[in-house]
């Protein structure tokens, strides 16, 4: 199977399909939790955990108990349904349904718990604005995918675009190390992975950056 395949038609008529309208909102709202690494620079590491932790409780319990009662996932539809994913929706081969925003929260714990502040804030601001020109980039300009998938290279590159002026803007890491993990991180959203790209690609960039760090 080629890396690379050229397609004039959209392959993103999948289970995460959602009119280009939506995922703007999606977006927007994605844009919100730019908060989030805001907090981590702001806050101490301990505030940072104890803050994220609840809200990742929180979310991952509502998830839980819109698997198991009606009446709670009615409402989250019914409040929510217009910016989830159908995939988020509904899966007949899962129990429970982890929405975006619930995985977004997971990652932002994760990279404050295992890596250092100002590493994890880089990753998770880097994720948050690449995640968003990719999705809109790649919605509409895209036509050069990731084989069989709905990646596409133009979305890949608004993402590596993005996420290097997340660097330079930033304080905290030297530039050509935090472009390392932008492009990790890049890489990392675009191939399938056993984890969600939520976590796959801001967990990437961390990783690589403390490593550089480390070495050098």
């Amino acid at each position: 199977m080629p890396i690379l395949k050229i397609n004039t038609a959209s392959q993103s008529m999948d289970k995460n399909f959602v009119p280009y309208k939506h995922e703007l909102s999606r977006k927007a709202l994605h844009i919100l939790a730019l908060v989030i690494p805001a907090g981590m620079l702001v806050l101490d590491r301990n505030h940072s955990l104890l803050i994220l932790g609840l809200a990742s409780a929180t979310a991952l319990g509502v998830d839980i108990l819109r698997a198991r009662l009606a009446v709670v996932n009615y409402w989250i539809l019914k409040i929510f349904g217009s910016l989830m994913r159908p995939g988020e929706k509904s899966d007949p081969e899962a129990k429970v349904i982890l929405n975006g925003s619930t995985w977004v929260l997971i990652s932002a714990f994760l990279l404050v718990l295992i890596f250092p502040v100002h590493v994890a804030a880089v990753s998770f601001a880097m994720f948050i604005i690449g995640d968003g020109a990719a999705a809109l980039a790649g919605r509409r300009y895209g036509r050069i995918f990731w084989g069989n998938g709905n990646k596409t290279l133009e979305g890949s590159a608004a993402f590596l675009g993005a996420a290097m002026l997340v660097v330079l803007i930033v304080p905290g890491v030297k530039f050509w190390i935090g472009a390392a993990g932008a492009l990790a991180a890049c890489l990392a959203e675009a191939m399938p992975g056993p984890l969600n790209d939520n976590l796959r690609a801001p967990l990437s960039a961390a990783v690589i950056m403390v490593i550089l760090e480390y070495i050098f």
